[in-house]
Formats: structure tokens, C-alpha cells, sequence
């Protein structure tokens, strides 16, 4: 079995799409939904919809062997994203990022660093849920937020709603700093980037900061 997914194949792709923003930390504020709940607006076949997700999850070692996207950024920056069955885990030159699922950490991509991906397709809403904003930044990621959910068949008439829901999960309660000899760093809770509770990610950090700022 080919276990790699061609990015290629996401862009159209209204069911892995759907099952994927059941994983973000999102919620509607107002229904008190979570994210898995407020996707439901996406009207597709349920049994068409079952069977898709069991084809994608069917084989005995998902464990061990897990379905994933990769690519080339750029000359210095690939990706993975891996998709367990109970967790999605996230790479980027194989140095783990975070995951969704189980105990979620995040790398917390600035909102600089995320638009960063936006000129590469699909890129942009698979490393959205890694993403850490500010609550008044909010405005400034929503349309790039919808500009891509509107890329998505039947996803178009519901875009807005899913992005405001999206971009609740998104707000940090603490900031970014620029740490001397790291760069940047943050002590929100479960992220790579708080290299005072998780010490063990510094040279990760330091990495990956050193990369990232070419890519802005």
C-alpha cells in the first residue's frame, strides 16, 4: 500500500478536509459547539463520507506506519504531516512541531511565519491549527482563512462561519518573545517554542527560528 498522499490530491478534496477540521481546537463561542460540531454545516454523503475515512484509516499498522503528506518548501525546508489514527503529528525538516489528537502541542507559527505559506498550495490550512495570534489579529487572518476554505468544494457558502470558529482556537494567552541566542520563543502552554517548561525542543527552537526567518 502507498502510504503517501499527494499534496495534489488535498485541493479538491471536500472530505479531508472536513475530517481534518474536525481535529483543530476551534469552537463557535455563541451555539457553544466545538469545531467537529460546527463543520457538520458542510453538507456531504454520510455513507460516502464513512466510507472515505475507513478507506484512508484501513490498514492493520497505521501505528507504525501512518498515512502522510510531504514536500519541499523551499531548498532548505520540507515537511511531513502524518496521520495516525488517533493523532496527526507534524514535522518540518524531520524536527517534530506538534500534533493534533491525543496530547496536543503546537509549534505556534506567528501569524508572519503562517502567511508565509500561503503562496504554497494547501500549505497555509495544513499548518493552520500550529498557528498562535493574538486576539486582535484575528482580522487580519480571517480572510486568508476564508479566501482558502473558499477553494474548497462546498465549503464556499459556510467559510466564514468556519473561520470564525477556527480562529477561536487559535488566540494565545502568552506572547512571542525574542530570546538572545534563540530567537523567537513563547511560554504558552503545550508549545515547542516554550523552551522553559520543554527545555528538550531549545536546539529544535534555535533551528528552526534560523530557518523560518528566511522563508518570511
Amino acid at each position: 500500500m502507498n502510504l503517501e498522499i499527494p499534496i495534489q490530491e488535498l485541493s479538491n478534496n471536500t472530505f479531508f478536509w472536513k475530517f481534518y477540521l474536525c481535529w483543530f481546537r476551534g469552537y463557535d463561542e455563541k451555539e457553544e459547539k466545538n469545531i467537529d460540531e460546527a463543520v457538520e454545516v458542510v453538507e456531504t454523503n454520510e455513507t460516502d463520507f464513512y466510507h472515505w475515512e475507513r478507506e484512508f484509516f484501513n490498514h492493520d499498522d497505521i501505528e507504525e506506519n501512518p498515512k502522510y503528506v510531504t514536500g519541499q518548501i523551499t531548498d532548505n525546508l520540507n515537511f511531513a504531516v502524518e496521520f495516525a489514527e488517533y493523532e496527526i503529528n507534524f514535522f518540518l525538516n524531520d524536527i517534530y512541531i506538534g500534533n493534533l489528537g491525543g496530547h496536543f502541542e503546537a509549534w505556534f507559527f506567528t501569524l508572519e511565519e503562517l502567511l508565509a505559506f500561503e503562496k504554497y498550495p494547501n500549505l497555509f490550512l495544513l499548518f493552520l491549527p500550529m498557528a498562535g495570534i493574538t486576539a486582535d489579529q484575528k482580522a487580519i487572518l480571517k480572510p486568508f482563512i476564508i479566501k482558502n476554505l473558499n477553494l474548497i468544494p462546498k465549503f464556499e457558502n459556510h467559510s466564514e462561519y468556519i473561520a470564525d470558529c477556527i480562529l477561536n482556537g487559535l488566540v494565545m494567552e502568552s506572547s512571542f518573545e525574542e530570546t538572545l541566542g534563540i530567537g523567537l520563543t513563547n511560554n504558552q502552554n503545550h508549545s515547542i517554542r516554550n523552551i522553559t517548561d520543554y527545555p528538550r525542543y531549545k536546539e529544535d527552537v534555535i533551528t528552526l527560528n534560523k530557518i523560518l526567518i528566511t522563508l518570511e
